[in-house]
């Protein structure tokens, strides 16, 4: 039977990783899922010292085996061994799916139930041990999704599950968030889904051929009375400041893209003139309670 593992959908590592069952004190009581049992899968092996993919050949519980160590900006870290199993993304919330095969659906009108259609086997970091967010955190574990072959993207396409090299997240929010799932988006492997759009689709160059999704900024602006939406009309520019700072200073470094960051962090030589039209707009002194910090 297909065991679920909940994760947190990070642009900003390779590696899709969860407790497995020898890891101890690894957020049981927080996680949505139990650890995943590796003994109870008819399809779960580890990945000898000759296949490893992320990690190195080392001794862990007198077993050789592809050891794996991740850390994280926000203090997070794991340690693991790889192993590779069945695994298919989404599907229903409460039970699982059993395997099928494909039957060459339409693409565009898949239903959930349809989800253990496009399974295959993942290379994946068993964890057994975690600290930091990772113990408190709801989901169970993360998946890596950066430019990399480990991710789960690009091993999904390796294996033919899905038909271009692609992925997309949608994002939205709810005031509330609810243990047995709150509406946060989609993820849509291998393109994009239209039918999530309410205008065409705008494309940054990505300055990295691999790893980290990295951007090059134009420009800095804070709105005056802000608002919800990141789109801009005519009449805005009135309200749109430009911060005192030129575009190589802008740049200095890899501006990336994280979709598992908890925060925002800027050149340090953002700082003043940010500070100074922040006190413009608002009145007050900028303070780090806000979420942006200045590296």
């Amino acid at each position: 039977t297909p065991q679920r593992q909940t994760v947190i959908v990070d642009t900003g590592s390779g590696v899709t990783a969860f407790p497995c069952e020898e890891c101890k004190g690894c957020g049981d009581m927080y996680h949505t899922d139990t650890y995943f049992q590796e003994s109870k899968s008819k399809t779960f092996r580890s990945l000898s010292c000759d296949e490893c993919m992320k990690g190195y050949c080392a001794s862990m519980d007198g077993e050789r085996k592809c050891r794996i160590s991740m850390s994280y900006a926000e203090g997070s870290s794991w340690s693991a061994y790889e192993g590779m199993d069945l695994c298919y993304a989404g599907g229903l919330h409460d039970a699982p799916l059993g395997q099928k095969e494909n039957d060459g659906l339409n693409v565009d009108h898949i239903d959930p139930v349809d989800a253990s259609q496009f399974a295959f086997e993942l290379a994946f970091g068993c964890q057994v041990s975690i600290t930091g967010l990772f113990i408190t955190q709801l989901a169970d574990g993360i998946m890596g999704m950066e430019n990399e072959k480990t991710s789960f993207w690009k091993q999904m396409h390796s294996k033919s599950v899905i038909p271009k090299p692609e992925f997309s997240l949608c994002f939205s929010r709810q005031d509330n968030a609810e243990r047995e799932g709150t509406g946060a988006g989609a993820m849509t492997l291998g393109g994009v889904d239209p039918r999530l759009h309410t205008s065409p689709m705008v494309f940054a160059k990505n300055m990295k051929s691999s790893g980290f999704y990295a951007v090059h900024l134009k420009a800095v602006y804070l709105r005056e009375g802000g608002g919800l939406s990141a789109q801009v009309t005519a009449n805005d520019m009135s309200k749109m400041h430009k911060l005192d700072i030129s575009e190589s200073s802008l740049n200095s470094g890899n501006v990336i893209v994280d979709s598992g960051t908890t925060d925002t962090y800027m050149t340090r030589a953002l700082e003043t003139p940010f500070k100074n039209i922040w006190k413009q707009l608002t009145g007050t002194v900028y303070s780090h309670a806000a979420g942006l910090g200045f590296a």
